[in-house]
């Protein structure tokens, strides 16, 4: 072949039919394909924004409900508390009264107790000089330190020997144990009686005796001496004497 140099590679040649037309469509083709890539990007983006949009509408509707629903929540709040107010000051009035009315019953009660203590003094006035009087009380030791004999003796002033008297008589020891102020009843700690009130009856005198045993521990200050007269005469004595004991 003329022009070649002998040994040098050599390439071959290939004949390729023209075609024009063929060139044309694939450039169509290509142009196509990139207005529909760019077309359904649109349309993608587009719809995406719709999503969005429509999203956030949603989002307000219902952060508009919520705030509508705060609004109610705090509209009957602010009510509650008008009521409350209302409740409070209703509640202050009525205590005030209240207040009010027990304080007049307190100054009634006072005045009631006044007239009671002087309505008292006119009738003890009027039986002091007769019926139930407490005559002696007497407390002697015995051998043992803790065991006492007593004697307590009751009378009738401006006794006629005919006429009873009837009624009876409490007995208490008080004292401490301890650090703690205690109440005995006697019939709690002599033999000699087995009731709280002691019955009395009799023309002239009577007398209530015999031995008391003190509890472990307990030390006597005092003698509480409750007395009730309900013939012929009513009439009551509360007396206490002091522990005193004889030789």
């Amino acid at each position: 072949m003329p022009g070649v140099v002998k040994g040098s590679k050599q390439e071959k040649m290939v004949v390729v039919p023209y075609r024009p037309g063929r060139r044309l469509f694939f450039t169509a083709a290509l142009l196509a394909g990139v207005a529909i890539s760019a077309l359904g990007g649109f349309a993608y983006g587009y719809y995406q924004t719709l999503l969005t949009q429509e999203s956030a509408r949603a989002d307000r509707a219902e952060m508009e409900q919520e705030l509508a629903s705060v609004k109610e929540e705090n509209s009957d709040l602010n009510r509650q508390i008008a009521i409350l107010d209302r409740s409070s000051v209703m509640d202050q009035r009525a205590n005030e009264e209240v207040q009010q009315t027990i304080s007049g019953l307190r100054d009634r009660v006072a005045q009631l107790e006044q007239d009671i203590v002087y309505y008292r003094g006119v009738v003890s006035e009027e039986i002091e000089d007769t019926g139930l009087i407490i005559s002696q009380l007497d407390i002697d030791g015995t051998g043992n330190p803790d065991i006492y004999r007593y004697k307590l003796v009751v009378r009738q002033r401006d006794a006629d020997g005919d006429t009873y008297l009837l009624g009876h008589v409490n007995v208490n020891l008080v004292g401490r144990q301890g650090d703690e102020v205690v109440i005995i009843p006697l019939r709690d700690i002599s033999e000699e009686q087995d009731e709280l009130d002691i019955r009395l009856r009799f023309r002239y005198f009577q007398n209530i005796e015999g031995e008391l045993a003190l509890p472990e521990g307990f030390i006597p200050e005092r003698v509480q001496i409750a007395a009730v007269e309900t013939e012929p005469l009513e009439k009551t004595l509360d007396q206490d004497f002091s522990w005193v004991v004889g030789e």
